[in-house]
């Protein structure tokens, strides 16, 4: 029972580390900008991009844990080279598991962080009343899609 407890509890510790780190940027809010960067309307900020944002953000945080928790103990036991380095020296155990997670996070980190766009959208119907309906400058058409950096 024990030994599954760690996967749950770093998944819940990651994530809400992350959330509560972000949670002020609900309140205040993150720029939008059309599809060339600008923003659209200065000196305002959407709270609901910044809520996206940080939700997206919280569960990528909580798929990180997955590669570090399954991949090493599913190689170290299917991998005839790692199982038979441990069936000759077993003191290569720690070091081994240990690189086999550095890689994993290694590999699972810009993985997870690529599920979901640096640049994200968000449709012009879903913004703050603010944003409805704001023309675009260099097209003279209402935008229908904004742009906002959901961050890491």
């Amino acid at each position: 029972m024990l030994r599954w407890v760690a996967f749950p509890s770093s998944v819940a510790a990651s994530s809400l580390n992350c959330y509560i780190v972000r949670s002020p940027e609900i309140l205040t809010g993150v720029k939008l900008v059309n599809d060339v960067g600008q923003d659209v309307l200065p000196g305002e900020t959407s709270c609901e991009a910044a809520k996206r944002g940080v939700h997206s953000t919280t569960a990528s945080r909580a798929l990180l844990q997955a590669p570090v928790y399954f991949f090493p103990p599913v190689l170290l036991s299917t991998v005839p080279m790692f199982k038979n380095l441990l069936l000759r020296n077993p003191m290569a155990s720690v070091p081994l598991t240990t690189y086999l997670v550095l890689v994993s996070f290694g590999l699972g980190l810009p993985a997870t962080v690529a599920i979901f766009p640096q640049m994200s959208e968000l449709k012009m119907e879903d913004a703050e009343e603010k944003f409805q309906g704001l023309l675009d400058k260099r097209t003279g058409k209402p935008y229908e899609v904004f742009y906002y950096n959901k961050g890491l």
